[in-house]
């Protein structure tokens, strides 16, 4: 049996300020009259509950041919706190107030069209709020690491204290380079570039040695692999020496062969000697010191002082940038949503969803000999996924046709609570077998309609191509200041009973600033 509860409004968006006031409700024939306004909707009360029914998934098979049948046993969307779909949460996506938006939208709207453009735009409730804005409350959310709310997670300052325990290590790393070069960055940033000249004379004849080497290694290789394994001088046979030793010449002479590898012997010496010089050149151009510091270590310390503090522009250098800029940035993020949820505000809940499936296969027993079985019995394993508190506030969707077919942009910001996975049988396991995920928190950006449209083609044969154009020389300072970055970030992950029966731990985990610069995808059709 099949539960469902739903109920969708549909409004028309007039244009005013205030978007919960300038929608109207429009029955289906008003609807049908409307052109070009835009339509904003969301969905009201409903749930989704596969409630016993089993659907099956067939056509598969696995490596042996064997036919693999895939039962969902269970799949449902409600609303969040649905204790894993056993109660019917009703949930809500959008509201009047915060609707799921689709319109045409021109340059002006959209900064990152062209002048003149316009594009088919569908954008989900937004919020600006700290405990509603995804990003505002993902990146609390990261540096809290527990669920808000769960058992031992009561408290919305853990997040401050790990976000100043993480600064104050930032800033003691940046003070111990202010103490030990006196905060003279630029007389440093001098120091470096003098002694990076003789670094790049000396790199240049490593390059020249090593090409040398190289050659001479391989005739040194190939003369010898050419060489006779014997050959007659007169009344003696003359045996092939090891690689290395000069092939002996008689005074009746020798074939030329073993001339040639005989040759090759000291300018392959020669060669390695050379490489071997130069290599301890370098490594002294490297090691050369001001006040006691190599220049290996100096460049290191400036580029870590670039990255916690920015490029000096002054001998006194401050922070002006870097990590510790950006971390005090967050900081009053951080602050921000800890202050509402320590006052009482709460989150537009989010969605539960969950599916649990049983795969039938074929198995196959073995003996002690390790004989298999004439015919396989069948085997039953299980896969089962569940999301708590998805919400997608936040995202876009762009699209336009261009010259080489429909094109777009699109963000998505998506923050989850808590993922669980495992492979037992439902009602069998609990979260000590399962894996965890917790603050899902993901800002993934793909495409810039000026400077990386994202294009979307189809062949002649049906196959898709997805593509985003690679920045250009004309336009890779412009590409790197705009094109938008993703974000994905997880509080913790934890993996069943470990030590003492507690859940492995991994920690927190976080790809921060990460941009596509080229992107060419196209399916293939395999054959059947």
């Amino acid at each position: 049996m099949l539960k469902s509860i739903t109920s969708l409004a549909l409004y028309t968006a007039l244009g005013c300020s205030n978007l919960a006031l300038s929608m109207e409700e429009l029955d289906e024939a008003e609807l049908g009259k409307i052109s070009g306004a835009g339509v904003g909707f969301f969905v009201d009360n409903f749930l989704y509950d596969q409630a016993g029914a089993t659907a099956q998934i067939g056509g598969l098979k696995d490596s042996a041919g064997n036919a693999v049948n895939i039962n969902i046993t269970k799949g449902y969307i409600k609303g969040e706190g649905s204790s894993r779909g056993a109660n019917d949460v009703v949930a809500n996506v959008g509201s009047p107030a915060h609707p799921f938006i689709l319109d045409v939208a021109t340059s002006g709207e959209v900064p990152t069209l062209p002048t003149g453009k316009q594009a088919l735009r569908l954008r989900t409730p937004t919020y600006t709020d700290p405990l509603n804005d995804t990003r505002q409350y993902g990146l609390w959310s990261f540096y809290q690491g527990c669920v808000y709310g769960e058992s031992g997670c009561a408290s919305a300052n853990a997040a401050v204290t790990n976000i100043n325990a993480e600064l104050l290590a930032l800033k003691a790393s940046r003070d111990a380079l202010v103490t030990k070069y006196s905060n003279k960055f630029l007389t440093l940033k001098s120091g470096i570039d003098q002694d990076m000249a003789l670094v790049n004379q000396r790199q240049s004849e490593l390059n020249t040695a090593r090409n040398n080497a190289t050659s001479a290694t391989n005739r040194f290789n190939s003369t010898y692999a050419a060489a006779p394994s014997s050959y007659r001088g007169g009344l003696i046979t003359y045996n092939k020496p090891a690689q290395g030793e000069t092939y002996y010449c008689s005074i009746f002479g020798c074939p030329q062969a073993v001339k040639d590898y005989n040759n090759s012997i000291d300018p392959y010496n020669t060669a390695q000697a050379n490489l071997s010089t130069a290599q301890q050149n370098l490594s002294q151009a490297w090691a050369v010191e001001r006040n006691g510091v190599s220049l290996n270590q100096r460049v290191i310390d400036f580029e870590k002082f670039v990255g916690l503090c920015g490029t000096p522009t002054a001998e006194a250098a401050t922070c002006t940038g870097g990590s510790i800029a950006d971390g005090e940035s967050n900081k009053i993020v951080v602050n921000g949503v800890a202050v509402a949820l320590n006052n009482g505000g709460q989150r537009v809940k989010g969605l539960d969803l969950g599916l649990e499936t049983q795969f039938s296969l074929p198995s196959y027993a073995y003996d002690s000999n390790g004989v298999r079985a004439a015919s396989p019995t069948t085997r039953n394993d299980f896969f089962n996924l569940y999301v708590e508190g998805l919400t997608l506030h936040g995202s876009y969707l762009n699209l336009w046709g261009g010259a080489s077919g429909m094109q777009g942009e699109a963000d998505l910001q998506l923050f989850i609570n808590r993922i669980a996975l495992d492979g037992c049988q439902p009602g069998k396991c609990s979260d000590a077998n399962r894996a965890i995920v917790k603050n899902v928190y993901m800002d993934l950006s793909l495409g810039h309609a000026t400077y990386q449209p994202l294009t979307f083609k189809m062949d002649s044969r049906g196959e898709v191509n997805l593509s985003l154009p690679g920045p250009t020389w004309s336009n890779y300072q412009a590409f790197y200041q705009n094109v938008p970055k993703s974000t994905i970030a997880i509080g913790n992950v934890s993996f069943g009973n470990g030590v003492g029966n507690a859940p492995t731990n991994v920690g927190a985990q976080i790809v921060q600033g990460m941009r596509i610069d080229y992107l060419d995808f196209k399916s293939t059709s395999l054959p059947r």
